[in-house]
């Protein structure tokens, strides 16, 4: 074999990648921080060590998750197996509690991921079209607040039944299931839950976590039973039309700038100046939380067209990249402070039949207030209401799957964004008056 055939099979080798992940560096880094954290000597490493760590065990698990059809399709996939999967180390004494201790400061007491969760907030917010926003602030969101309103009603009504009392319902429940997803959803929610009442953020996303993951089976179930229903009663649906007019209008995607005209490092410092604007306003005015600061700003500057195409796909691209570097950091360290005994014990029929009750309700909320607004029930139903009601951007595409109404995707987008961001505004709100 010739020199230049060993160098070209050293580079290929070097340079083999899975799911975008170089195999090489990643085993690399992975022996590395393994040999250091047998040796004792992590912690010496100090926040790259927790990061190496980290990055070590929730790719590997997150690898898993992806692998699994069943659990990539219901659960979450990845991203949730890391989570679970790091739980599971702890609770099995393979890492210790000093240790999950000192990872999970690494990542979420030095106010890290605050930069991540603007940045997702922002680029989720900024992702909707100008045009398709200031249209869906006039005629989509008032149904997206009437699902959000019947899913609290019939939660607490269920809740009634089982003796858990109403704050409870709207804060633990339908709060996680309404929220967005995880990322820019149960996450910052967890944030704020901990910020108000100073507990830890992985008692509340332990819970919320799982009833939002019970929501988003259900809400492919009855996204599934409306696509029948539309089928016996046709003057329900417009058969993939959301509005009942003669011209709907078109929610086509902005123009894509070319990847060498975006400025992701511009996008770091525009976010970190758009995280300490949001901390200085929370400091002035605390009853509302830095997170929904974050929506209002975002919203107003993307209402008002005052940043550039470059500068809206920049921030997606920025997001992007931390979703896939950092993403996996939050949940592995939340897994770590996470009691597992707790976890299972959430999956129990009164919480099935509670978020049944709080999906019905996006549902039939949205349903029923659709014709005031020319919409359809049943695509208002499925857009506005489940697609708030699910995951957040697979959960869409399971539930538009289910319903077979593909075409309604980016109505669903708008109801996980922007709907997902007039939640976290009112989560501040709640958690202050109901925890």
């Amino acid at each position: 074999m010739s020199i230049n055939s060993i160098k070209n099979t050293v580079q290929k080798f070097i340079s083999y990648e899975v799911n975008g992940l170089p195999l090489f560096f990643y085993s690399l880094m992975s022996v590395l921080i393994i040999i250091f954290w047998k040796m004792g000597k992590l912690e010496a490493m100090g926040i790259i060590g927790a990061f190496a760590f980290m990055w070590a065990i929730g790719f590997f698990f997150y690898a898993i998750g992806e692998k699994l059809p069943i659990w990539r399709e219901y659960v979450g996939g990845g991203l949730i197996m890391a989570f679970i999967g790091s739980a599971v180390l702890v609770h099995i004494n393979i890492i210790s509690i000093e240790e999950a201790d000192f990872l999970k400061a690494a990542v979420i007491d030095n106010k890290l991921l605050y930069l991540l969760l603007v940045a997702l907030v922002g680029a989720s917010v900024l992702s909707v079209p100008r045009k398709v926003l200031i249209t869906s602030l006039v005629l989509y969101v008032p149904i997206i607040i009437a699902g959000i309103a019947f899913a609290m009603a019939l939660g607490v009504t269920a809740g009634y039944f089982f003796g858990i009392p109403p704050g409870e319902i709207i804060t633990m429940y339908v709060l996680p299931i309404m929220g967005g997803g995880n990322g820019a959803g149960a996450i910052p929610m967890a944030e704020i839950y901990a910020d108000v009442t100073g507990k830890d953020e992985s008692v509340y996303y332990s819970f919320a976590i799982s009833i939002l993951t019970l929501g988003n089976m259900i809400a492919i179930l009855i996204a599934a039973s409306l696509n029948k229903l539309g089928k016996i009663y046709p003057s329900l649906t417009g058969n993939g039309k959301l509005l009942n007019t003669p011209n709907e209008p078109e929610l086509g995607d902005e123009p894509v700038i070319e990847n060498s005209k975006l400025n992701t490092q511009g996008s770091l410092f525009f976010v970190t100046s758009i995280l300490l604007l949001c901390a200085l306003l929370y400091s002035i005015i605390p009853a509302i939380h830095l997170f929904a600061w974050a929506v209002i700003i975002f919203m107003a500057f993307n209402a008002l067209d005052i940043l550039s195409i470059e500068i809206k796909q920049s921030m997606q691209a920025f997001s992007e990249w931390g979703m896939k570097v950092f993403l996996i950091l939050v949940l592995v360290a939340i897994g770590l402070k996470t009691d597992l005994n707790t976890l299972i014990d959430t999956f129990n029929l009164t919480n099935i039949t509670i978020a049944f009750f709080i999906v019905f309700g996006a549902a039939l909320g949205t349903g029923l207030s659709a014709k005031l607004f020319k919409c359809y029930p049943i695509e208002a139903a499925i857009s506005a209401g489940l697609c708030m009601a699910n995951r957040g951007g697979s959960g869409d595409l399971e539930v538009l799957g289910a319903s077979k109404r593909m075409e309604l995707f980016p109505y669903a987008q708008i109801s996980s964004r922007i709907g997902g961001g007039i939640v976290l505004m009112l989560a501040g709100y709640l958690f202050k008056v109901l925890v």
